[in-house]
C-alpha cells in the first residue's frame, strides 16, 4: 500500500483515483455522508438546511448512509435524528458496517493483535494518550486534555485503563494517538512510513493520528453497502471534508467535497460545494448534485 503525504497530512491510499466520468444517466441511488464538519457544523449540530438536504436526497430516491470514524453507538443519534430507519451505518473509519436496528454486522475488520501491541507501545513510549476502539467501547490510557476534548464530542463514555497492553489486542478496529498538534504533525509521515503496507495511517484532526487495518476505509464500507443493496458504483454519491474521506470521495461515482474541506479531499472529489457558511456546506453540495451542477467538471 502506498503512503501519501498531502499538505502536511498523512494518509494511506488504496482505492485509486477519482472517477471523472459523466454522472450516471439513471441517477444516484446511494450516498455516503461524513458526519463531522460535513453533516455537522462547527457547533456539533445538524443545521436545518443540512437536514432538509438529506430529506431531498431521499425524495430523489437516494439511500443515505452515514460514514464516520466514530463508533457505531456514537453515530446512532444522528442517524435517528435524520430518520434513516433501520438502514446500515458505516463506522470506525469503515471497519464496521452494521444496521441501526442492531442486526448482524455486514462488515467487521480488526487489526492484527501483534500490530495493536506494537502501535500501542509506540504511542505510549512517546508519552501520547492512546485509545483503542473495540466494538462500541473506547479504551484510553494516559488521559489528557485531548482525550477530554474528544469525550466532550462523543456520547459513549471512554473507559480509562491502567495498561492497554495487558487488555490485549484482539477485537481492536482502530487506534488513535492523541497529543499536541505540532508533535503529531512532526511524527506523522515517519509513522506512516514505518507501518506502510500493514496499516492505514491518517491525521484526521490536528491532535489525532489514527491507525487501522490496511484494508479499512470508508470506501470499503460504502462498497459493502452498495453491493448489499445492489447499487452500481457509478450510482454512488459521497460527501466529505477530511483526509479520512479521500478514499470514499475517490471511489464513489461522484464525490463531492465541502468548500472548507482539506486540500486532499478537494483533490479526490469531482465537485466542490459552492463557498458559504460551513454550517450549511452539505446543503449546497446536495443542491449542486441534484441540479445542473452535477454535470459540471470539477474545479
Amino acid at each position: 500500500m502506498e503512503v501519501q503525504t498531502v499538505d502536511g497530512d498523512v494518509m494511506s491510499r488504496g482505492w485509486g483515483a477519482a472517477n471523472h466520468g459523466s454522472p450516471p444517466a439513471g441517477g444516484f441511488r446511494l450516498a455516503g455522508v461524513d458526519i463531522d464538519n460535513t453533516l455537522l457544523g462547527r457547533d456539533g449540530r445538524i443545521s436545518a438546511e443540512n437536514a432538509a438536504a438529506v430529506r431531498e436526497l431521499q425524495r430523489a430516491g437516494v439511500h443515505v448512509v452515514l460514514a464516520s470514524g466514530r463508533t457505531h453507538g456514537n453515530m446512532l443519534r444522528f442517524h435517528h435524528e435524520l430518520g434513516l430507519g433501520d438502514g446500515p451505518i458505516i463506522s470506525t473509519q469503515g471497519a464496521v458496517v452494521r444496521p441501526a436496528n442492531g442486526g448482524a454486522p455486514w462488515l467487521e475488520q480488526t487489526m492484527e493483535p501483534g500490530l495493536v501491541a506494537r502501535v500501542t507501545r509506540d504511542g505510549l513510549d512517546r508519552g501520547l494518550t492512546v485509545q483503542h476502539y473495540r466494538g462500541d467501547d473506547i479504551l484510553v490510557q494516559q488521559p489528557s486534555r485531548w482525550s477530554d476534548r474528544d469525550q466532550a464530542l462523543n456520547d459513549t463514555p471512554q473507559t480509562t485503563v491502567s495498561d492497554l497492553l495487558a487488555v490485549g489486542g484482539a477485537g481492536v478496529a482502530k487506534i488513535i494517538w492523541l497529543g499536541e498538534p505540532a508533535y503529531i504533525a512532526a511524527i506523522a509521515a515517519d509513522r506512516a512510513a514505518a507501518y506502510d503496507g500493514a496499516l492505514t495511517v491518517i491525521v484526521t484532526e490536528p491532535a489525532y493520528l489514527e491507525f487501522s487495518d490496511a484494508a479499512t476505509s470508508k470506501a470499503g464500507g460504502l462498497a459493502v453497502v452498495a453491493e448489499r443493496l445492489g447499487v452500481a458504483r457509478a450510482q454512488v454519491l459521497a460527501f466529505g471534508d477530511g483526509n479520512n474521506d479521500v478514499p470514499m470521495l475517490a471511489w464513489a461515482g461522484l464525490g463531492v467535497a465541502m468548500d472548507h474541506a482539506k486540500p486532499s479531499a478537494q483533490r479526490a472529489a469531482r465537485l466542490v460545494a459552492p463557498s458559504g457558511d460551513p454550517e450549511t456546506s452539505l446543503a449546497r453540495a446536495v443542491r449542486l448534485v441534484l441540479g445542473d451542477g452535477a454535470r459540471a467538471e470539477a474545479p
